[in-house]
């Protein structure tokens, strides 16, 4: 007698099938799930006078600029002659990328500074005034550049993280 015909055997085998269909079903809703997730932009860490902070997108693009979203502008105190601490996600630090700074002069007047950074060039940066008397940081951008060029055949930033320090 066969074991599969005895009573004891379609219990265990109904159990074995009952089992794997679990397993299927779960391996199935966790796969939708994963595909279901909606991929979060990057975001940078700014560092200063002992406060951090995390910045998201103030804008974040897809390359061709068809497909954007929107965010905040993020705020963080950065006293004058005091440095400013950037962190990098691998996202921005491995694609080219520049950064914009304005800084206020003594006079009262606005200055602003871009610098352009290579891919994979760095993934930290720190802003720093070495004005003698020190400007005051009023805020960073930092900039990725799209696919579409301005009429000067410069590209336009497809994401900005901004963040405003006086």
């Amino acid at each position: 007698m066969s074991f599969v015909r005895t009573r004891s055997g379609r219990v265990v085998l109904g159990l074995a099938v009952l089992a794997l269909v679990v397993v299927v079903a779960a391996a199935v809703f966790v796969v939708v799930a994963i595909g279901n997730t909606d991929e979060r932009p990057p975001e940078i860490t700014a560092y200063a006078y002992g406060e951090t902070t995390t910045v998201p997108p103030r804008e974040y693009c897809s390359f061709d600029l068809q497909e954007c979203t929107h965010g905040e502008i993020a705020e963080l105190d950065v006293p004058a002659g005091q440095p400013l601490q950037l962190s990098l996600p691998k996202d921005i630090a491995t694609a080219p990328w520049r950064m914009v700074m304005v800084y206020e002069t003594p006079d009262g007047d606005l200055e602003q500074q871009v610098r352009n950074y290579q891919s994979g060039e760095t993934d930290a940066v720190t802003v720093v005034s070495d004005h003698s008397p020190a400007w005051q940081l009023n805020g960073v951008e930092i900039q990725l550049p799209s696919a579409v060029i301005d009429e000067n055949g410069l590209p336009f930033a497809r994401a900005v993280w901004a963040i405003k320090t006086a």
